[in-house]
């Protein structure tokens, strides 16, 4: 077991049993010294506890209290917390109160880790807070932009050298500006108004001559996009391109920022978990630290939206309830409809959101996947179909249902066709919604779930009526 030596409290890994026991105990401490506003004790405490002890304690307290101390520790080690906390949680130590302490923060900062930081906060709070940064201004522009924009990914503190600098003087500048530089992985030319003119390979400065011009070395061959560019289409042209670095211009063609692979990836990132929430039929704004009044503003119109799909589901049924009253059994097979339906249109809709999504799609072969898509879905409506006919027949030596070689016909048929429909639909919803405009990972939620059990249904007392009444 490793254990770090602290000042008069010691954190250790939660390796041991006697380990987790030491620690609960140490936490304990820490949320009396808070309730009762101890901050002088605890501080001493903690003097020389590194940042992943710090943030250790912070992420194992109730958010209110993780807050306090947060606010108590001093700026440098709020910094380093900072960046060793996931993004996704950097919300929970932001509060209203603690707007001097986070603007001394933001302020030491670099210009791109500031700007990712704010993203991830209130607007109108982040915008309190850039105020005392040196490049106040650029950030801010970033957290004007559009949620979905390439603005909010792209990395403000790009290198961009002028072209008619030579390799020496590239060189000697990055050299004298390395404290400032973390890993370069983009690098670009530019004229004298800052338009970008190319882009360098870093091989092929290191090999130039000193007196080499960069504007006898620069590849023309730059992917550019606008600053308010939706991101899926950055990713999507980044990828059918084969490219890894973008530059991003603004309205008069000036760089202003870069895309690098880094960025690309959480662009990915980000559009997979938005999709996630979609398809769950969640807000994609939803987090695990939302309020009661705020999970009731971002999940109840999803679940309106169900209940009115479920109740025109109600509809149909009930629009048949002389052919329920003849054949009560009918009924019990609503749900297993409405489940074939819901789950092969999800199926099929899911793999569609994927391709639209990774940009891995064939145009030419819409007609054909579609096809591929309808006779599959009738192969496995013609599965369930059967399976459900032969269980009808075999429950029909125990149980007296009345004919039983219709019911079971009834049941082969309908989901055959319920199957086939649902993943027919399901695989064409989200190139509509694309070509809409709209975001196709709604049709892998309500949309494609209360869709299906309609029509589901629908169609079961319509070869219901047909065959077995």
């Amino acid at each position: 077991m490793r254990t770090r030596h602290m000042q008069a409290l010691t954190w250790q890994d939660d390796t041991t049993a006697t380990a987790q026991s030491s620690n609960r105990a140490l936490l304990r401490q820490v949320d009396d010294w808070i309730v009762a506003g101890q901050r002088e004790s605890l501080l001493a405490a903690t003097e020389h506890w590194p940042a992943t002890d710090t943030l250790a304690v912070l992420t194992r307290l109730r958010p209110a209290r993780a807050r306090l101390m947060f606010d108590w520790l001093p700026d440098g080690l709020g910094l380093k917390v900072m960046a060793e906390l996931d993004p996704d949680l950097r919300s929970v130590l932001f509060d209203e109160a603690s707007l001097q302490t986070f603007t001394n923060i933001i302020a030491m900062m670099d210009v791109d880790e500031a700007a990712d930081t704010l993203l991830e906060l209130p607007r109108s709070f982040a915008a309190q807070l850039v105020t005392a940064h040196p490049k106040a201004e650029e950030i801010s522009a970033v957290l004007q932009a559009r949620n979905d924009s390439a603005a909010t990914v792209m990395r403000l503190g790009v290198l961009m050298a002028p072209a008619n600098w030579t390799v020496q003087k590239l060189t000697k500048d990055i050299r004298a500006r390395s404290q400032e530089l973390s890993k370069i992985d983009m690098m670009f030319v530019v004229d004298a108004e800052r338009r970008p003119l190319g882009f360098l390979r870093f091989r092929e400065v290191l090999s130039a001559a000193d007196d080499v011009l960069l504007k006898e070395i620069l590849h023309p061959e730059l992917l550019l996009v606008s600053a308010d560019w939706d991101r899926e289409d950055v990713l999507s042209m980044a990828r059918a391109k084969n490219i890894h670095s973008i530059g991003v211009v603004d309205g008069t063609g000036k760089l202003v920022g870069g895309i690098s692979a880094r960025e690309l990836g959480e662009i990915l990132r980000d559009e997979s978990e938005e999709d996630m929430l979609r398809m769950g039929s969640v807000s994609p704004a939803t987090t695990q630290f939302d309020t009661p009044l705020t999970i009731l503003r971002r999940r109840l119109p999803w679940l309106m939206g169900g209940l009115l799909g479920a109740g025109f589901a109600a509809g149909v049924i009930g629009s048949f309830e002389e052919a329920l009253a003849q054949a009560a059994v009918l009924a019990s097979f609503i749900p297993v409809v409405m489940a074939t339906a819901g789950n092969a249109g999800i199926q099929a809709s899911t793999v569609s959101v994927q391709s639209i999504t990774t940009g891995i799609n064939w145009r030419g072969d819409f007609s054909g996947r579609i096809l591929r898509e309808l006779f599959g879905a009738m192969l496995n409506g013609l599965c369930i179909g059967a399976i459900t006919a032969i269980m009808v027949m075999l429950v029909s030596l125990i149980v007296d249902l009345h004919q039983p070689v219709f019911l079971a016909l009834t049941a082969l048929i309908a989901l055959t066709c319920v199957t086939t429909i649902a993943g027919t639909v399901g695989s064409i919803i989200p190139f509509v919604l694309k070509s809409l405009k709209l975001d196709p990972a709604v049709a892998t939620g309500i949309f494609i779930t209360t869709t299906n059990d309609v029509f589901g249904v629908l169609i079961f007392f319509v070869v219901a009526s047909a065959l077995y009444l």
